[in-house]
């Protein structure tokens, strides 16, 4: 294995230890997260939030599998940028605080993405 190799597989164990991570915390927080699609008013929310974790678990574990890298890549970025554009449009919140609050996780969201996309396509 090379230097290359070694550095994009450390890269993509982060990756994929986050949202590992947060599949149990999820769980731990799903009443909030429900509470949450009811709030902006998202039918669907167990069903969504099911896919949700679906899509971290399983896109993690593809992730870490050199051959199916990207498409665990794709599924993270899908989760990301759904779960983005759901709850994270800054547009919509009146407190200028909380406003500036999720622009932050949107756009740190947006460069988490691109870190994936690349880590992924390294193994291509």
């Amino acid at each position: 294995m090379t230097s290359p190799e070694i550095l994009n597989l450390i890269g993509r164990l982060c990756v994929a230890g986050y949202f590992l991570w947060s599949v149990p915390f999820n769980l731990g927080a799903r009443g909030h997260h429900l509470a949450e699609f009811r709030r902006i008013g998202v039918p669907g929310g167990p069903v969504l939030f099911a896919g949700g974790i679906a899509l971290s678990l399983v896109g993690s574990v593809l992730l870490l599998y050199t051959p199916t890298a990207m498409i665990g890549a794709l599924m993270l970025i899908l989760f990301t940028l759904t779960a983005d554009a759901l709850f994270h449009r800054f547009w919509t919140y009146a407190d200028p605080h909380e406003a500036v609050i999720h622009k932050f996780f949107l756009i740190e969201h947006i460069a988490l993405c691109g870190g994936i996309l690349g880590l992924a396509a390294a193994t291509l």
